[in-house]
């Protein structure tokens, strides 16, 4: 693959260089926009106030750099690198619009949740699993999220509340690919984080209900026995004929830490494969945002922040960086309050100004629902009906004001 990006000091930085990463998360920064052309030397100082050290795109620079800085790429089994820094082998696009492609995700959802659901059952009941069908339930959902991965992304969001085991494989799967698109892998990889996600908690079925449904927080003989499940879920898949390498990999690792406190091996940093990191950040993400029997959701602009807090603890800064661009500061459905008092929900994030979605505006600054529910777009609309700045107040709780984002999409 080409060189395309590479770490260099930031006070290596020439005038006509591309920036597309830093060595924090954007929003520790002043900068609104994630990625831009280092235009004159103002722009070094500025940089230099805030970061050590960057990623510079060399194709879209201007300037040609000669240092001797390598390029860092997707890890493979033969090459780890300190940070992980994408040379992608794809530029995935949106081919179709949120709304048309949400009636096409709507069907493959509901399939991908009903193949979960059997899964569990099968496992339970001592049955093998068929590939062909775990495959024809899996690939439609990643063909979705190629297209665009926001109509799936609103349908994780929207889960019921009810059957968390296999809602949460659900979820997973369908962020494990989101997120694989954002790094840009190819499709056949797309379709082993599907399937790996899918199957990563399916021997918690050969653990017994009680405990998996335990209301409490667990003693650590209880937690013990639910580590097992990592075991378990490798055997039965193990056993599916014609399992890709990656896909088991996926499931021994989903649970190994990036400091090394995970199990079940204590796998530190980049010992750890590329796809049990990226399992280990949406299996998380999922859990946090979920209702379960001992927690309560959390919302998905707090779960971003937890995520914020754990960087290159329990998870690889780089890779948490690239899963909250891809969710958003303010993820798709979530309920946000306006500056001038009005209340939307979340329904579309662009890519670079995350702070500035579109919202879908429910009720006024009285709290009383409008006839018509318009969408504005922050990034173009400045300032709100009283004249002054618009912008997102705070993210809140849908039960303050009864509302539910299904109803007005599902």
């Amino acid at each position: 693959m080409a060189l395309q990006q590479v770490k260099i000091q930031t006070i290596d930085l020439q005038e006509g260089m591309y920036v597309t990463q830093l060595d924090r998360p954007w929003l520790e920064t002043p900068y609104k926009v994630q990625g831009f052309l280092v235009k004159n030397q103002k722009d070094i100082d500025k940089l230099l106030q805030h970061t050590e050290y960057v990623f510079i795109d060399t194709e879209r620079s201007r300037e040609k750099y000669n240092g001797s800085a390598q390029p860092s790429r997707l890890l493979t089994e033969d090459e780890k690198k300190e940070v992980l820094i994408e040379s992608k082998p794809k530029n995935y696009e949106d081919k179709t619009d949120f709304r048309k492609e949400l009636s096409v995700a709507h069907e493959n959802h509901t399939a991908l949740s009903t193949t979960a659901e059997n899964v569990m059952a099968d496992i339970a009941n001592n049955k093998k699993l068929n590939l062909p069908i775990l495959r024809k339930a899996v690939n439609p959902m990643v063909e979705s999220v190629i297209r665009n991965p926001e109509a799936f992304s609103w349908l994780t969001r929207m889960k019921s509340k009810d059957d968390y085991t296999y809602n949460h494989s659900v979820s997973t799967a369908i962020w494990s690919v989101a997120l694989g698109r954002q790094l840009g892998l190819p499709k056949r990889d797309l379709q082993s984080l599907g399937m790996g996600a899918l199957l990563f908690d399916v021997g918690k079925m050969k653990l017994p209900e009680k405990l998996i449904n335990n209301p409490n927080r667990f003693s650590q003989a209880e937690f013990n026995l639910v580590k097992k499940h990592v075991e378990y879920s490798v055997d039965i898949v193990q056993s599916i004929p014609g399992i890709n390498d990656n896909v088991v990999e996926m499931v021994v690792t989903h649970h190994e830490r990036h400091n090394g406190s995970g199990y079940p091996n204590g796998l530190k940093g980049n010992k750890i494969p590329l796809f049990g990191k990226i399992a280990g950040i949406t299996d998380c993400y999922d859990a946090l945002t979920s209702e379960r029997p001992f927690q309560s959701a959390t919302s998905p602009h707090d779960a971003v922040r937890k995520l914020f807090d754990w960087s290159n603890i329990d998870f690889q800064a780089e890779l948490i960086e690239q899963f909250i661009q891809l969710v958003g500061v303010y993820p798709v459905g979530t309920i946000v309050e306006l500056s001038d008092e009005r209340i939307g929900i979340v329904v579309a994030n662009h890519r670079t100004l995350r702070l500035r979605p579109k919202i879908m505006l429910i009720l006024d600054k009285n709290k009383k629902p409008f006839s018509k529910f318009n969408v504005i777009d922050l990034h173009s609309i400045e300032t709100g009906e009283d004249g002054n700045p618009l912008n997102i107040l705070k993210s809140i709780d849908p039960g303050l004001y009864g509302i539910d984002p299904r109803e007005f999409y599902l």
